[in-house]
């Protein structure tokens, strides 16, 4: 069904559409009419007999892509998500050139037992300040911070401070340039943006903070040969000052991270050289 969506959504043609799946037209729009109804909402219009997506289609043809991206990845055995045995996120993607991403949620108290100081003064500013960005008390945290606003169901950059994990991974032209840009189009890729980014989400839509552990291998510039890399990060959701929601994210690069299945011994380290354990 969610192939018909996608198919349909892509080409615009309900001929191209049958062609390409291998069904027929009356599959095709038994698909699309379930799916509408099961949503409640239409997904296509049909104007001199053309097809064209309305809103509602946008969106869903958005979150159908996610969907089965997931689904294909977890029959190849390339992307694992569960839990903790407390509950906490847990996730492992393995891609097709057979590098390993671990993530782990772990409880907020844990910030003040293995967390870099910077995480640490990231949440109690964050929480002095109400939540709110335009705050005397998130003053001394933004050079480090990462501030998005979401668009549909991508993450669009607002602001990259110049001590920030990020921009000190990636060349800092491209961090200065990427404002306005989304996230999913940075040197990372759009799979690893994919996989981490599963929580902001869950953060924008429900308020508060989280602390996940992250182990990854990512270039440092686009194009460029993975590079082992492990931190900590803490996403807290915040408000502009006209009240639209941001997201916050403040990454410190450590060694000190903690995942069920993870062996450190099995995998290449992060180089000292690129640890944040500092003071602010």
């Amino acid at each position: 069904m969610m192939k018909s969506l996608i198919t349909l959504g892509q080409t615009l043609n309900l001929t191209q559409t049958v062609n390409k799946l291998g069904v027929s037209r009356q599959t095709v729009r038994r698909h699309i009419s379930a799916l509408e109804e099961i949503k409640g909402a239409t997904f296509f219009e049909v104007r001199d007999r053309h097809y064209a997506l309305t809103e509602a289609g946008k969106k869903a043809m958005t979150e159908a892509e996610k969907v089965l991206e997931q689904a294909e990845a977890w029959l190849g055995g390339q992307r694992l998500h569960g839990a903790t045995a407390s509950g906490m996120d847990r996730s492992r993607f393995h891609d097709e050139e057979g590098r390993d991403f671990y993530a782990q949620q772990h409880p907020l108290s844990r910030l003040w037992v293995d967390s870099p100081p910077i995480l640490q003064k990231g949440f109690l500013a964050w929480a002095n300040a109400r939540f709110q960005v335009d705050s005397p008390e998130m003053e001394a945290l933004m050079p480090y911070l990462l501030l998005y606003r979401q668009h549909d169901d991508s993450w669009l950059f607002v602001a990259i401070g110049e001590e920030s994990s990020y921009a000190t991974w990636f060349d800092r032209v491209w961090a200065k340039s990427a404002i306005g840009r989304f996230s999913k189009d940075d040197p990372a890729g759009a799979e690893f943006n994919d996989f981490i980014s599963g929580a902001h989400s869950q953060i924008f839509s429900q308020g508060g903070a989280r602390l996940d552990h992250v182990y990854a291998q990512i270039p440092r510039e686009r194009g460029g040969p993975p590079v082992p890399v492990s931190f900590q990060r803490l996403l807290m959701c915040c408000t502009f000052p006209d009240g639209q929601m941001a997201l916050a994210v403040l990454v410190a690069r450590t060694k000190r991270i903690a995942i069920e299945d993870f062996d450190p011994d099995r995998v290449n380290p992060m180089s000292d050289d690129l640890v944040m354990d500092f003071e602010i």
